[in-house]
């Protein structure tokens, strides 16, 4: 019990000492937390003054123009060809008059031709060369006459090259370099004038990037200069449209020149493709000079990864047949149905294997392959002729095929891919199909312009609309760190007042101090540097991105549906060939149903393109002025009224002398405070009048635009109006190409199949004929056999009586 009693009276000794000392030590803190306060306070006001500081940083932070080209040039070489056309774009209008303009003209102009937009590649090319005697354009206009010499070939304008050669000569002597010669010379080829243009391949050095593709058009000379110019005059007493065969042409001379391509390295995919390409052109030279040996051994050099690959099987194949060598003929067109079976020359090969295979007596493989091919290319023609068919306006094959290449066809309107690949690759074929896909793609790129007008807007008119500025966003981000920090301080003072308060306030105070502390919740998140700002961003992207990836699991399960309809629909298609029998209500049950669900599938794709677009907005409003943003500035104002009166009442004793004492050591610092507070206020007001000024100058400059798209919409609906009669009676005549080139081989595999019946019926009959043969002679046998039996028994009586 004594034991008891001490310890009791040591504990209340401690407790004592500890009430004893609680006091001085919150004294202490009273001045800690106002000086603190006071310190803060200062370094906010010092730091007000460098909000101009910030945006002018932020100023010098832009890239320079030198900067700009190289991220262009760099999209340009990752093949991002279309953001660098913006990038260049961009230096091309706000940097006119610097070194780098030629350079952004120049690489904007490769970037076009690397797009195949060969008319807008032109008119840079045109723009240096006009303006060739300005040192800053003068380093490209020999490159830049180059690459007029390509385009005028690639949208077959020869008469355009007679302009660019006179442009040649006045080329200075130091930059003639090799691509120059090679351009030259191959302009001189197209047009016919092949003693010019030897002169100009045999000027490119050796060691050059052009040296292959120069050498490989001087065996294409050496091919023109050995064939005849006039075919030779019929022989007497024949009439006068008599065909008469030419000679055949002696092209050894341009077989070595072939030859020396082949001899050059394979340093690039693209001089290994000329090398191929050589060998292809000797391989046909052999075969034109019924080389047939040199010639397998010429096609035999082309690697299997080489473009030219299949073609190089088919034509191998053909010479094999010409040495009579069947079986390697056979195995070079297996090799060409597996290698590239989505060739257009794969029909035509695998008639000719299963021919082989028929004169080889391989009857059962033949007349699979025979009906392979008809089962390939009979439903084909089927919904070609019903197209055609259908169809006798010729504007109405510009229409079908436009919205096709948009892709907004339903499946059973849908035009065979193959037959569109012919059709694009017939007569005539690659320049009016370009014009449907120039029309198409001026089509999408104006509805992408007009979604991204839209999307401006938005943005525009967004609460955020300060980041389009990057230097005022820096100026709004400082002096929202400096506001957060100032609110940081209070935050501090709140908890000193909440230690020296009693738990229990009534009255005014105790009002004030629950909405005070209801208020400061957000205070601790507010960012106060470079580094939260960035984190607080990339919270609210990361909101967004988990939304995107839900509606890319969603876009999935839609992509799965319609691949498990089209395997529905496959199905019901093989069994219908395979023989399984089924009712036609059934079947077209299914295909109700089926066409039903691909409906609302294309439903759902079209509502997760507009969630997209959705969410693409909802990321671009993220940053200073979103609502977490205005959430923030309505708590720092609630919880500084808050703050501010509970101390007023506090220091008039409402709370206790200890919160009085403390009240009074701060009141001065949040009075200070307040005062900075609202010059950092009228900071932000003066930017955010800024960026109302600037987002009215964007607006008009975006309306201006729209107006322009508007223009360009109209100008396109009348080229497209144009282009439909002339385009679509090329489309039209090319499709009758297709389904004649379709009826010819579905005939061929008609007629593979009825001589494959006549070859086994001719066998079975030579088979039987043979065994009667057999069964007479056997018969005679036997009976020569029993005479002489009969004879060596004396028995002459003949045989049967």
């Amino acid at each position: 019990m004594a034991f008891l009693r001490r310890g009791r009276c040591l504990a209340f000794a401690l407790a004592g000492a500890s009430l004893a000392l609680a006091g001085p030590a919150r004294a202490a803190d009273a001045d800690g937390d106002a000086s603190r306060a006071q310190t803060e306070v200062s370094a906010v006001d010092r730091e007000s003054s460098q909000v101009q500081a910030a945006i002018e940083k932020a100023k010098g932070q832009r890239y320079t123009v030198e900067q700009r080209v190289a991220n262009g040039e760099l999209l340009y070489r990752s093949k991002d060809y279309a953001r660098a056309v913006v990038v260049f774009s961009e230096i091309l209008e706000e940097f006119p008059n610097t070194p780098a303009y030629p350079d952004a003209l120049w690489l904007r102009g490769e970037t076009f031709y690397a797009q195949k937009e060969y008319l807008s590649a032109r008119r840079d090319y045109r723009q240096i060369v006009e303006n060739n005697q300005d040192p800053r354009f003068n380093p490209y206009f020999g490159k830049a006459l180059a690459r007029l010499v390509d385009v005028c070939l690639r949208i077959n304008d020869i008469k355009g090259l007679d302009e660019v050669f006179a442009k040649i000569n006045q080329v200075p002597p130091a930059q003639v370099d090799a691509a120059l010669l090679y351009a030259k010379g191959k302009g001189y080829y197209f047009k016919q004038d092949y003693g010019s243009s030897l002169g100009a391949l045999q000027s490119v050095p050796n060691g050059s990037p052009y040296t292959h593709q120069a050498r490989y058009f001087q065996g294409m000379v050496a091919i023109k200069q050995a064939r005849p110019s006039t075919p030779p005059p019929p022989p007497p007493g024949a009439p006068a449209d008599a065909n008469v065969r030419a000679p055949r042409a002696n092209y050894k001379q341009a077989v070595e020149a072939f030859r020396v391509v082949t001899d050059l390295p394979p340093d690039t995919d693209e001089h290994r493709h000329v090398i191929d390409l050589s060998w292809m052109a000797m391989g046909r030279l052999h075969y034109e000079m019924e080389n047939y040996t040199q010639a397998a051994e010429a096609y035999s050099k082309v690697g299997r990864d080489s473009p030219e690959f299949g073609t190089m099987l088919y034509e191998l194949a053909w010479v094999y047949v010409r040495l009579g060598d069947v079986q390697r003929a056979e195995r070079a067109l297996e090799v060409l149905q597996v290698a590239d079976p989505s060739s257009p020359i794969v029909g035509d090969g695998t008639l000719l294997r299963a021919d082989l295979l028929l004169r080889a007596g391989a009857f059962d493989k033949s007349l699979q392959l025979y009906v392979g091919v008809r089962e390939q290319y009979e439903p084909m023609r089927a919904k070609l002729e019903a197209f055609i068919d259908g169809t006798q306006d010729p504007a109405v094959y510009y229409d079908k095929l436009s919205q096709q290449q948009l892709d907004l066809l339903d499946q059973n309107d849908q035009i065979p891919p193959l037959a569109i690949r012919w059709a694009r690759e017939a007569e005539d074929g690659p320049m009016a199909f370009a014009v449907i896909d120039d029309v198409n793609q001026c089509k999408t790129l104006i509805r992408q312009s007009y979604q991204l007008v839209d999307k401006l807007n938005i943005i525009l008119n967004a609460a955020n609309r300060v980041r389009a500025f990057p230097e005022l966003q820096a100026g709004e981000e400082k002096a929202l760190s400096l506001l957060n920090r100032l609110s940081k301080m209070r935050l501090a003072i709140a908890k000193g007042m909440d230690d020296e308060e009693p738990q229990d306030l009534q009255g005014d105070i105790g009002t004030v101090r629950a909405q005070r502390r209801a208020a400061q919740g957000i205070i601790a998140g507010l960012p106060t540097t470079s580094g939260e700002f960035a984190d607080r961003d990339y919270a609210g992207m990361r909101q967004w991105n988990t939304v995107s990836q839900e509606l890319s699991r969603r876009s999935v399960e839609v992509d799965y549906l319609n691949a498990t309809i089209n395997g529905l629909r496959r199905m019901l298609k093989e069994d219908a060939q395979r023989g399984v029998a089924r009712s036609p209500a059934d079947v077209q049950r299914f295909n109700t149903e089926l066409d039903e669900n691909e409906r609302l599938l294309k439903q759902r794709q079209a509502e997760v393109v507009d969630l997209r677009r959705q969410i693409e907005i909802g990321r671009a409003q993220i940053g200073i002025g979103d609502a977490r943003y205005q959430n923030d500035a309505v708590g720092r104002v609630q919880f500084r009224d808050a703050l501010e009166r509970e101390v007023q009442l506090a220091s008039q004793g409402s709370a206790g002398p200890g919160a009085q004492r403390y009240a009074q050591r701060v009141r001065a610092s949040l009075e200070q405070a307040r005062t900075v507070e609202d010059r950092l206020v009228q900071q932000f007001a003066a930017l955010e009048q800024q960026v109302a000024a600037r987002i009215g100058e964007v607006q008009a400059k975006v309306e201006a635009e729209r107006l322009k798209i508007n223009g360009y919409n109209m100008t396109l609906g009348a080229y497209d109006a144009e282009a439909h009669d002339l385009v679509g009676q090329v489309a039209k005549r090319n499709f009758l190409f297709v389904r004649d080139k379709l009826r010819g081989i579905i005939l061929r595999a008609d007629i593979g199949i009825t001589e494959q019946a006549w070859e086994v019926r001719e066998e079975e009959l030579e088979r039987v004929h043979n065994l009667q043969t057999e069964r007479a002679r056997e018969e005679q046998l036997l009976d020569e056999e029993l005479r002489e039996v009969l004879d060596d028994a004396g028995e002459t009586k003949p045989l049967g009586k």
